[in-house]
């Protein structure tokens, strides 16, 4: 069965405790059975804002002040903030609490390598098994995923649009990937390439015309070739265009960090 993986929404600067309300608050399980579950989504939120630079390398991140701004035990914040020190993301300094971490490109690149060696052998096993449920929600996500797409490569959307297209672009950009994942049937890999992902959600720093927006164009044509090798169910082909397109991604999210503020 095909269907979103994704692990909550984003956090919002007001949530840390910065003066900006524009943002939904997001939404937590509310069973208090669901301690992994809770944690999954804050560790994916507090992610969010690490990657979007939002929360600056060094930055104190207090389990009171998490528990209360998230409205939740502290137990699964804890459970939180160990799944980003496992990613590296946060560390624990003995009396000086957990800290967020400086991101490491060498580490990322890495990440990106074995995401796609996990993530394209997924695809080839997704070829043989491939539903049209799965096909529909991918089709539905990349139809997103354009659109968002064209709005970001838009030179006369505004600041703050553009920003919410890049949260409404990485979510549309995870569907596709995770229909292909699912559709795989591999519970294994799944784990695996759900520690692996890192989510670039941050302001939108490029500029339509530069290096970064032709790579936005590029992602897109390459969504449509994977789904077209899945639909065709040729398994090689849609390893190696996966493969391609997670390194690709790499390459667009360097373009991006390396672009100058506006």
């Amino acid at each position: 069965m095909c269907g979103p993986f994704r692990l909550g929404q984003t956090m919002t600067p007001a949530m840390l405790g910065r003066d900006d309300h524009t943002r939904p608050m997001p939404a937590i399980a509310s069973d208090d059975t669901a301690i992994t579950t809770k944690a999954d989504q804050i560790a994916q939120a507090i992610e969010e804002m690490i990657v979007a630079g939002r929360l600056a390398p060094g930055t104190v991140l207090r389990q009171d002040e998490l528990s209360h701004r998230f409205g939740v035990s502290r137990t699964p914040i804890r459970e939180a903030l160990r799944q980003l020190a496992a990613v590296g993301l946060v560390s624990f300094t003995p009396n000086r609490g957990v800290r967020v971490r400086a991101l490491d490109r060498d580490e990322w690149a890495q990440t990106f390598l074995a995401r796609a060696a996990l993530e394209g052998a997924a695809a080839e096993l997704a070829a043989q098994h491939l539903t049209d449920e799965c096909l529909a929600e991918m089709d539905a996500a990349n139809a997103e995923f354009s659109r968002q797409t064209a709005l970001l490569r838009d030179p006369g959307v505004s600041g703050s649009e553009r920003e919410r297209a890049s949260f409404a672009w990485v979510a549309a950009n995870e569907d596709f990937h995770t229909a292909i994942i699912r559709a795989a049937g591999a519970p294994l890999f799944e784990r695996l390439i759900a520690g692996l992902r890192r989510v670039f959600s941050g302001e939108a720093r490029w500029s339509p015309g530069s290096p970064a927006d032709k790579l936005y164009e590029t992602n897109l044509r390459q969504h449509e070739a994977i789904r077209h090798a899945l639909a065709v169910r040729n398994g090689p082909a849609a390893r190696i265009l996966v493969q391609d397109h997670i390194m690709d991604s790499w390459h667009l999210l360097q373009a991006v960090l390396d672009e100058p503020s506006s």
